[in-house]
């Protein structure tokens, strides 16, 4: 009776192990709960330090060809704003969407962003990036002189 039990206990885990990492690598489906990662102690961490911690973050998290309405949803539950991306100035390819998150701590504010990109038109994420600012006290833009 207690080897049935522990092939089945087994047998379970490793099927709950094949669910959280196959398929796509959107992890939205986790739901309202599992916030993104900011990228830790941001006002204290260098600038650089936090945003590659973002941008690990955001990648493993908005994988290319997930829905980009998907995507948007998931941040606004973790209150970023979204708005749709109006440039019209012909430069280059614009992201569809921006999404903009601002938290200020003490003194300093941390702006984060998450650019979304669907070059294809079919609304599915064929880049996204990940941008992060902070500033603190007197200091200028990404922790410069102010």
């Amino acid at each position: 009776m207690r080897n049935a039990f522990l092939t089945v206990s087994l047998a379970l885990l490793l099927a709950a192990c094949e669910t959280a990492g196959g398929g796509a690598r959107q992890n939205t489906a986790a739901g309202p709960g599992v916030a993104l990662d900011l990228g830790g102690d941001w006002r204290n961490a260098a600038p650089a330090a936090t945003l590659g911690q973002f941008q690990n973050s955001v990648s493993s998290r908005y994988s290319v060809g997930s829905p980009v309405s998907a995507a948007i949803a998931d941040l606004r539950r973790g209150d970023f704003n979204c708005v749709e991306n109006n440039d019209t100035t012909g430069r280059g390819a614009p992201p569809v969407e921006i999404c903009r998150k601002t938290l200020t701590a003490e003194r300093c504010t941390g702006t984060w962003q998450v650019h979304f990109f669907d070059t294809h038109g079919d609304e599915r994420i064929t880049r996204a990036r990940a941008l992060f600012d902070r500033r603190c006290g007197r200091e200028g833009l990404l922790g410069g002189p102010g």
